[in-house]
Order: C-alpha cells, then sequence, then structure tokens
C-alpha cells in the first residue's frame, strides 16, 4: 500500500489518521526525520567535518579494479570484498595481500561473497554465502567452518553480516517484496539469541533488496527502502527507533511496477528515492541517495537538522569539496574507530587522481594544510594509471 500524502475523510484512511495521532504522542515525535524534499542545498566541504587526511594504495599483486562497498579496516590489518576474488586481506599499509578463502563451490569455498565481517580481536573472518550459511575462516584465510543460518521460507537470503559485541548480526533487506526477517543474532556457533521477523506483508515487486546496517558507538543500526523506522540495536539486544525516514509518493511503492521495456521501467524507478547508504557519526547523518535524477551525498547535522549536500554527475565522480589537499572529491562509502577518533572511508582511482593532479584548478588551489598538498602530489607521482584503487582514510574532527 502506498503512503498517503492527502487524507480524505475516507474509512480507508481512518488507520493512517490513528497512526498520526498516536505518533504525535509517541517518543518518536522527537525522532530526527529523513526527507530529501525538505533538504536545502546548503554547502560543506571536507574541512569542515574532518582534519586529517591518509590515503593507502593497495597492492598490484591482484588486479581487484573498482571494490564493493565493504571495507573493514583494522589496528594491523585492511580487509576488501572484491569482484571474483573474494574477501582479501593486506596490511595497514595495503601490502601483503592474501584471499581468504575462495569462491567456488568446493569444501571451504563461499559461492558468492554476499557480505563480510572481520572480529576485531581474533580477526576471525565471517563470509555470509548465497546457501544460507556463514563461512568462517582464519586471519591467515584458512577454513574454520560453517555456520547454518535459519532457512527462510520466501527463499530469499540473507543480505549482510556483522559482528556485534562477540556475536552475529545477519540482516535481511525486502528482495521483490519478500523478507521473512529484518534481523536475526547468533553467536558464533549458530545458536540464536534474538530475531527481528519482517513486519510488512510479502508484496508483489520487481525491485531488489536495499538496505544496510551501521555501527556507531557501541550501537548497531538497521534500515531498509521500505520500513520507515531505522531500528538502533543496544548491547542488551534489546531495539528502538532512532531515525524515521518521512513517508510518502516518493517513496518505493509496494507493488509490481509494470512495463514495456527496460526504459520504461526505469523511467519508472526515476520517480522514487533509491537510497544507497546511511552512516552516523557524532555530530551527522550521512544519507546516500538518488532522487529526481540527481544523485546526492546529504550530511545531516543531528542539533540543526540543517542539511548539508554534495553531488555525483552521470559518470559517478563528485562529492564533498576536498579542500584538506585539494585532492579528489570525497564520498564516504564506511566508518572505522582508531585511538577514539572516528574515520570516513572513501576510494579513489588512481588514473582519476593523475589527471586531477595535471588539472589547473588543482595546481592553483590553496588548501587548509598545504603540506598535505605536496604529500598527495608524491603519492600521485609513485603509483601507475592501471593501479589498484587507493583507499581515502578521512579523520572526523572530535
Amino acid at each position: 500500500m502506498k503512503p498517503f500524502l492527502i487524507i480524505p475523510m475516507k474509512p480507508k484512511y481512518l488507520h493512517y489518521l490513528l497512526f498520526l495521532t498516536i505518533s504525535c504522542n509517541s517518543p518518536q515525535r522527537n525522532l530526527l526525520e529523513i526527507d530529501p524534499r525538505t533538504f536545502t542545498d546548503n554547502k560543506i566541504t571536507l574541512a569542515d567535518i574532518a582534519d586529517d587526511i591518509a590515503y593507502i594504495a593497495l597492492d598490484n599483486s591482484y588486479p581487484i579494479g573498482m571494490t564493493y562497498p565493504s571495507y573493514k579496516i583494522l589496528k594491523n590489518s585492511i580487509y576488501i570484498s572484491a569482484k571474483d576474488l573474494g574477501v582479501i586481506r593486506f596490511d595497514r599499509q595495503g601490502k601483503f595481500p592474501k584471499t581468504i578463502g575462495s569462491i567456488g563451490r568446493g569444501p571451504g569455498e563461499y559461492i558468492y561473497c554476499m557480505s563480510f565481517s572481520v572480529d576485531e580481536t581474533s580477526e576471525t573472518v565471517y563470509v555470509i554465502d548465497r546457501d544460507e550459511t556463514i563461512k568462517v575462516y582464519s586471519k591467515g584465510g584458512k577454513f574454520l567452518k560453517s555456520i547454518p543460518l535459519p532457512k527462510c521460507n520466501d527463499g530469499f537470503p540473507f543480505s549482510e553480516v556483522e559482528i556485534y559485541n562477540s556475536n552475529l548480526f545477519v540482516s535481511q533487506y525486502i528482495n521483490m517484496g519478500h523478507a521473512e526477517y529484518n534481523w536475526i543474532i547468533i553467536d558464533t556457533l549458530g545458536n540464536l539469541l534474538k530475531q527481528k521477523k519482517n513486519s510488512i506483508p510479502t508484496f508483489p515487486s520487481r525491485v531488489g533488496s536495499i538496505g544496510g546496517t551501521f555501527k556507531f558507538n557501541d550501537r548497531i543500526s538497521y534500515w531498509n527502502q521500505y520500513n520507515d523506522t531505522v531500528f538502533t540495536i543496544n548491547p542488551d539486544l534489546s531495539y528502538q527507533s532512532s531515525y524515521l525516514f518521512s513517508p510518502g509518493e516518493y517513496r518505493m511503492p509496494r507493488l509490481k511496477l509494470e512495463f514495456n521495456s527496460i526504459d520504461e521501467f526505469l523511467a519508472k524507478l526515476d520517480q522514487y528515492i533509491e537510497p544507497n547508504l546511511l552512516l552516523e557519526t557524532n555530530n551527522y547523518l550521512i544519507y546516500d541517495y538518488y532522487f529526481e535524477k540527481k544523485s546526492v551525498i546529504a550530511i545531516i547535522d543531528k542539533s540543526t537538522k540543517k542539511s548539508f549536500l554534495s553531488y555525483r554527475n552521470s559518470e559517478g565522480f563528485g562529492g564533498l569539496q576536498n579542500n584538506i589537499d585539494g585532492g579528489l572529491m570525497f564520498q564516504p562509502k564506511a566508518t572505522y574507530y582508531e585511538c577514539n577518533r572516528q574515520y570516513l572511508i572513501g576510494e579513489i582511482n588512481p588514473l582519476q587522481l593523475k589527471m586531477h593532479i595535471s588539472s589547473v584548478a588543482y595546481k592553483n588551489s590553496v588548501p587548509v594544510y598545504p603540506e598535505k598538498k605536496t604529500e598527495l602530489e608524491k603519492l600521485a607521482s609513485k603509483i601507475k594509471e592501471t593501479d589498484n584503487p587507493i583507499l581515502m582514510l578521512v579523520r572526523l574532527k572530535n
């Protein structure tokens, strides 16, 4: 059923009216509401939110191309997932890559790396596979065991796995209108500790799964494109609402979009918002989405509710202006903590970096930290255009 914007006095709308009445008298009334239709186009730069930047060029032993949006940065290691290769471990300098397990259908292999997580202490790696199991590997890549997941009656697998307080938080997003769970929490032996069933009845749809999880402080949060609520799970495994996506006709409807061609289908999808990523920092929510034919990175101040927008072009280039060192624009992909400071992770292409360094705009730029500009130029002189991606690590202000 589509969300309603205009509410005539008809019986079928009484449930929605009742919902609004209850919401106004519930704790949810104070939650920050995410509504791109009300965002104002304020500008923000990288130096406004961050005070340092570093780059890690990934070793070229494996030609990994651009990575999937899965990065795990630990004290001594970097883990990424790469197409056709699976999970790869590097040291903190981006050297000595090693594959974790391998892609395949044999013993100890995973058919496809849907998602992975890494224990920060032991560096045990957990890979969620298409066959409704989690494959477990040592830091060195040795297969240890399989953890079976509950069978989903709807036929769609779980979407993502995260280590949370030494347990496994396994989430499921609504795929083609189907999902049995929002999430389950199991221990590393596979024992079920907690679960939350999906409350949205199955509906006909041609749209695949879109959702995500993010960690902030000692909690983990879950969202998907059909739920209005972003749920946050506490260390005791209880949960509560933390943020709200505003309802409205701009949201993807729970129905089957009819079409006669791919172009027609894509044109229909353009009517609705497509969320890509949600992250949280001490001061901001970062909301990455596609709406009204614009690819947007929104930075929302959690205190003032003020929004700051950056854009990508049709080729995916763009993001926050990098006035820390004058380098390429920044697109946040993930977060991590180190020495009690929070970082954002981005990724840049060596060819784009070398082109940018040679541009007139870069040469005339006057960044906040000129010494960082010199360091970036040294990095660009050492890499080749065909090298593996470069990680961009941005330290956020407290």
